[in-house]
């Protein structure tokens, strides 16, 4: 056993990064979630959406814009009303205050539109956190598997080596034949290959872990109990269509679409605002000019002909809104297949970690009785060993079922938008 845990704590300073403190699944997913590019990506995408939002409300308020020139020249009016020549300073200042009245419902189309694209970049944000958290959840589960295996077949290669050893002289004095010594080489050799293939499925998993996390996989916490799914297929669809991001991101690009076709109707009605100027001039057409002016009215606009310009644009817009409601549908029943497929995981998950639980107990039975008959000569070394290699295989197996598990649960909680 001491030989075992020399061989592991070796391999693991050979392979792995340095030590850090131990973590348990919930840091990893917040480590994930501090350090996956798409997440951050995402929460900017959803600013942005946000700014345009209140972007599209200022266009029903009030605006105030100055204007204003200052400079040096000379006017020379070729003596017309007697005027001479003269160096001026022109000088220009004019404030303007406006206030929309009616736009045909060009403001009230245009918040609605991004409204609804600040709604899709929420829900695309919350998707992107969603997925980050089952890739957190899958890398972390693949890391513990893939350790533990490899610590299983150091220990069988270990195993191995001392047999090799021991048939090798057994040989040489005549207790065995070649076959014999062939065959436990072959063993060896089977063993050696399971465990390269292990440590390198453990790399690849730490090397996804840092990766996803921006931490390097130090000692990692079993995994903590399951999650508390739905308890039916029916309760986890109705969950999904009521609460799954990438739906509810479908339905506001229908909302999108209705507010840009609303606005591509409003092109064609007229805009009524208020307006208030007041301006301050000097030396513009003369020596010597001067003039200060204050006006407030109503302003309005209506283009009665546009050459099929607006009729097209709404064209366009209706189009829009059909092919936003075809996504909504195909959404619908993306969403309801991936349901049906993580339920069937989670139920497939679970027939498979009670069906490798009960193997490896037979296994680990099957190896005691073996083990026993070899000490009293009943049974070969051999047979000890292909007991040992059927008792890893389960063990694996039931490794592969309670990861599979794990991610299973946690992926249709993700569906369903049941994840804090």
């Amino acid at each position: 056993m001491r030989l075992l845990t020399s061989f592991v704590a070796l391999m693991s300073c050979a392979a792995a990064t340095p030590s850090v403190a131990a973590q348990d699944l919930a840091a990893a997913i917040t480590d994930a979630l501090a350090n996956t590019p798409v997440l951050a990506e995402a929460n900017a995408g959803e600013a942005a959406a946000s700014a345009r939002l209140d972007r599209a409300k200022a266009e029903g308020n009030p605006l105030l814009r100055v204007e204003g020139s200052y400079g040096a020249g000379r006017i020379d009016n070729g003596g017309y009303f007697g005027l001479t020549a003269d160096n001026v300073t022109p000088t220009a200042l004019m404030a303007t205050a406006e206030m929309p009245l009616y736009a045909g419902g060009r403001v009230s189309a245009a918040v609605a539109q991004a409204k609804g694209g600040a709604d899709m970049a929420r829900f695309g944000a919350e998707q992107a956190r969603l997925q980050t958290v089952v890739n957190a959840v899958s890398t972390y589960t693949e890391v513990l598997t893939a350790r533990k295996l490899e610590a299983r077949f150091a220990q069988l290669v270990t195993a191995l080596t001392e047999t090799e050893r021991q048939a090798g002289l057994r040989y040489k004095v005549g207790e065995i034949a070649s076959s014999d010594l062939a065959q436990a080489r072959a063993r060896k050799a089977e063993a050696q290959a399971g465990f390269a293939q292990a440590q390198g499925r453990r790399i690849s998993a730490e090397a996804s872990y840092e990766r996803l996390t921006g931490k390097p996989a130090g000692s990692l916490a079993p995994l903590p109990a399951l999650p508390a799914v739905p308890p039916s297929l029916d309760e986890a669809t109705d969950l999904a269509r009521n609460a799954n991001p990438a739906l509810r991101q479908a339905e506001s690009g229908v909302d999108v679409a209705r507010a840009g076709a609303r606005a591509a109707r409003a092109e064609g009605l007229p805009t009524v605002g208020a307006f208030a100027e007041a301006a301050h001039v000097r030396d513009q057409f003369f020596p010597g000019y001067r003039a200060d002016s204050v006006a407030v009215g109503v302003r309005g606009r209506w283009t009665l002909f546009a050459g099929g310009r607006t009729a097209a644009q709404t064209r366009a817009a209706d189009a829009d809104v059909d092919a936003s409601e075809a996504r909504l549908r195909q959404a619908r029943l993306t969403l309801d297949d991936m349901v049906i497929e993580a339920w069937q995981g989670l139920a497939t998950a679970r027939q498979m970690l009670e069906a490798s639980r009960l193997r490896n107990e037979a296994s680990a039975e099957a190896l005691r009785g073996k083990r026993l008959e070899a000490k009293v000569g009943a049974m070969p070394t051999l047979a000890v060993l292909d007991a040992e290699r059927e008792a890893i295989e389960a063990e694996a197996a039931l490794l592969q079922a309670e990861a599979m598990q794990t991610v299973a649960a946690w992926r249709l909680n993700a569906l369903t938008g049941n994840i804090d």
